[in-house]
């Protein structure tokens, strides 16, 4: 199973790669001056998804930002779905249904795609190949991830933090740079 596992990661890498990457226009954003933004994260459990909601409210709330759409990836079938992932207007998801062979999502991550945002966000840790896709394939005018992972060759704002820096230390250091109204 391992090893199916590994070949499937490995032929969906080589395609992430191949993949081209989303029209969009660059541009330098901080909370200050961005309207909408998306956020990419891989489910893990209630309390995880308890603080991807808390960290969107209080950026609405501290940054007065307009929009904020959330997409995860839950590395389950449909039918196996925990209690906390109902569908809600802001907050979407996509599963293990809805990628093909390789990883690369084919169901359920349209709409995000379409959205223009000015930052996208990926609080994944940066080595979900599944949302690696959607961070590649994303027209967001500035793309934010983790420096050292797979997902920052497609990001515009690289933050390092380290092996395993935990959700709390890289929203942490998210505040700390993309609160400065000198960042534009």
């Amino acid at each position: 199973m391992k090893l199916i596992q590994n070949i499937k990661q490995a032929a969906g890498v080589r395609t992430l790669l191949k993949e081209p990457e989303g029209d969009r226009q660059r541009k330098g954003m901080n909370f200050h001056s961005a309207q909408r933004i998306g956020i990419l994260y891989k489910d893990e459990d209630e309390p995880h998804f308890n603080q991807i909601r808390n960290y969107c409210k209080s950026l609405k709330d501290k940054y007065d930002i307009k929009s904020i759409m959330v997409i995860g990836y839950v590395d389950l079938v449909y039918k196996k779905l925990p209690v906390w992932q109902a569908q809600k207007l802001e907050y979407s998801f996509f599963t293990k249904d809805d990628v093909n062979w390789q990883m690369k999502p084919i169901r359920q991550v349209d709409t995000f795609l379409q959205e223009d945002f000015d930052m996208l966000i990926d609080l994944s840790g940066g080595n979900v190949l599944p949302l690696n896709f959607v961070l590649k394939q994303s027209k967001a005018k500035m793309k934010v991830g983790l420096k050292g992972t797979r997902a920052e060759r497609f990001c515009d704002f690289l933050i390092e933090m380290g092996a395993d820096p935990g959700l709390d230390k890289f929203v942490d250091q998210l505040n700390l740079y993309l609160s400065n109204p000198k960042i534009k």
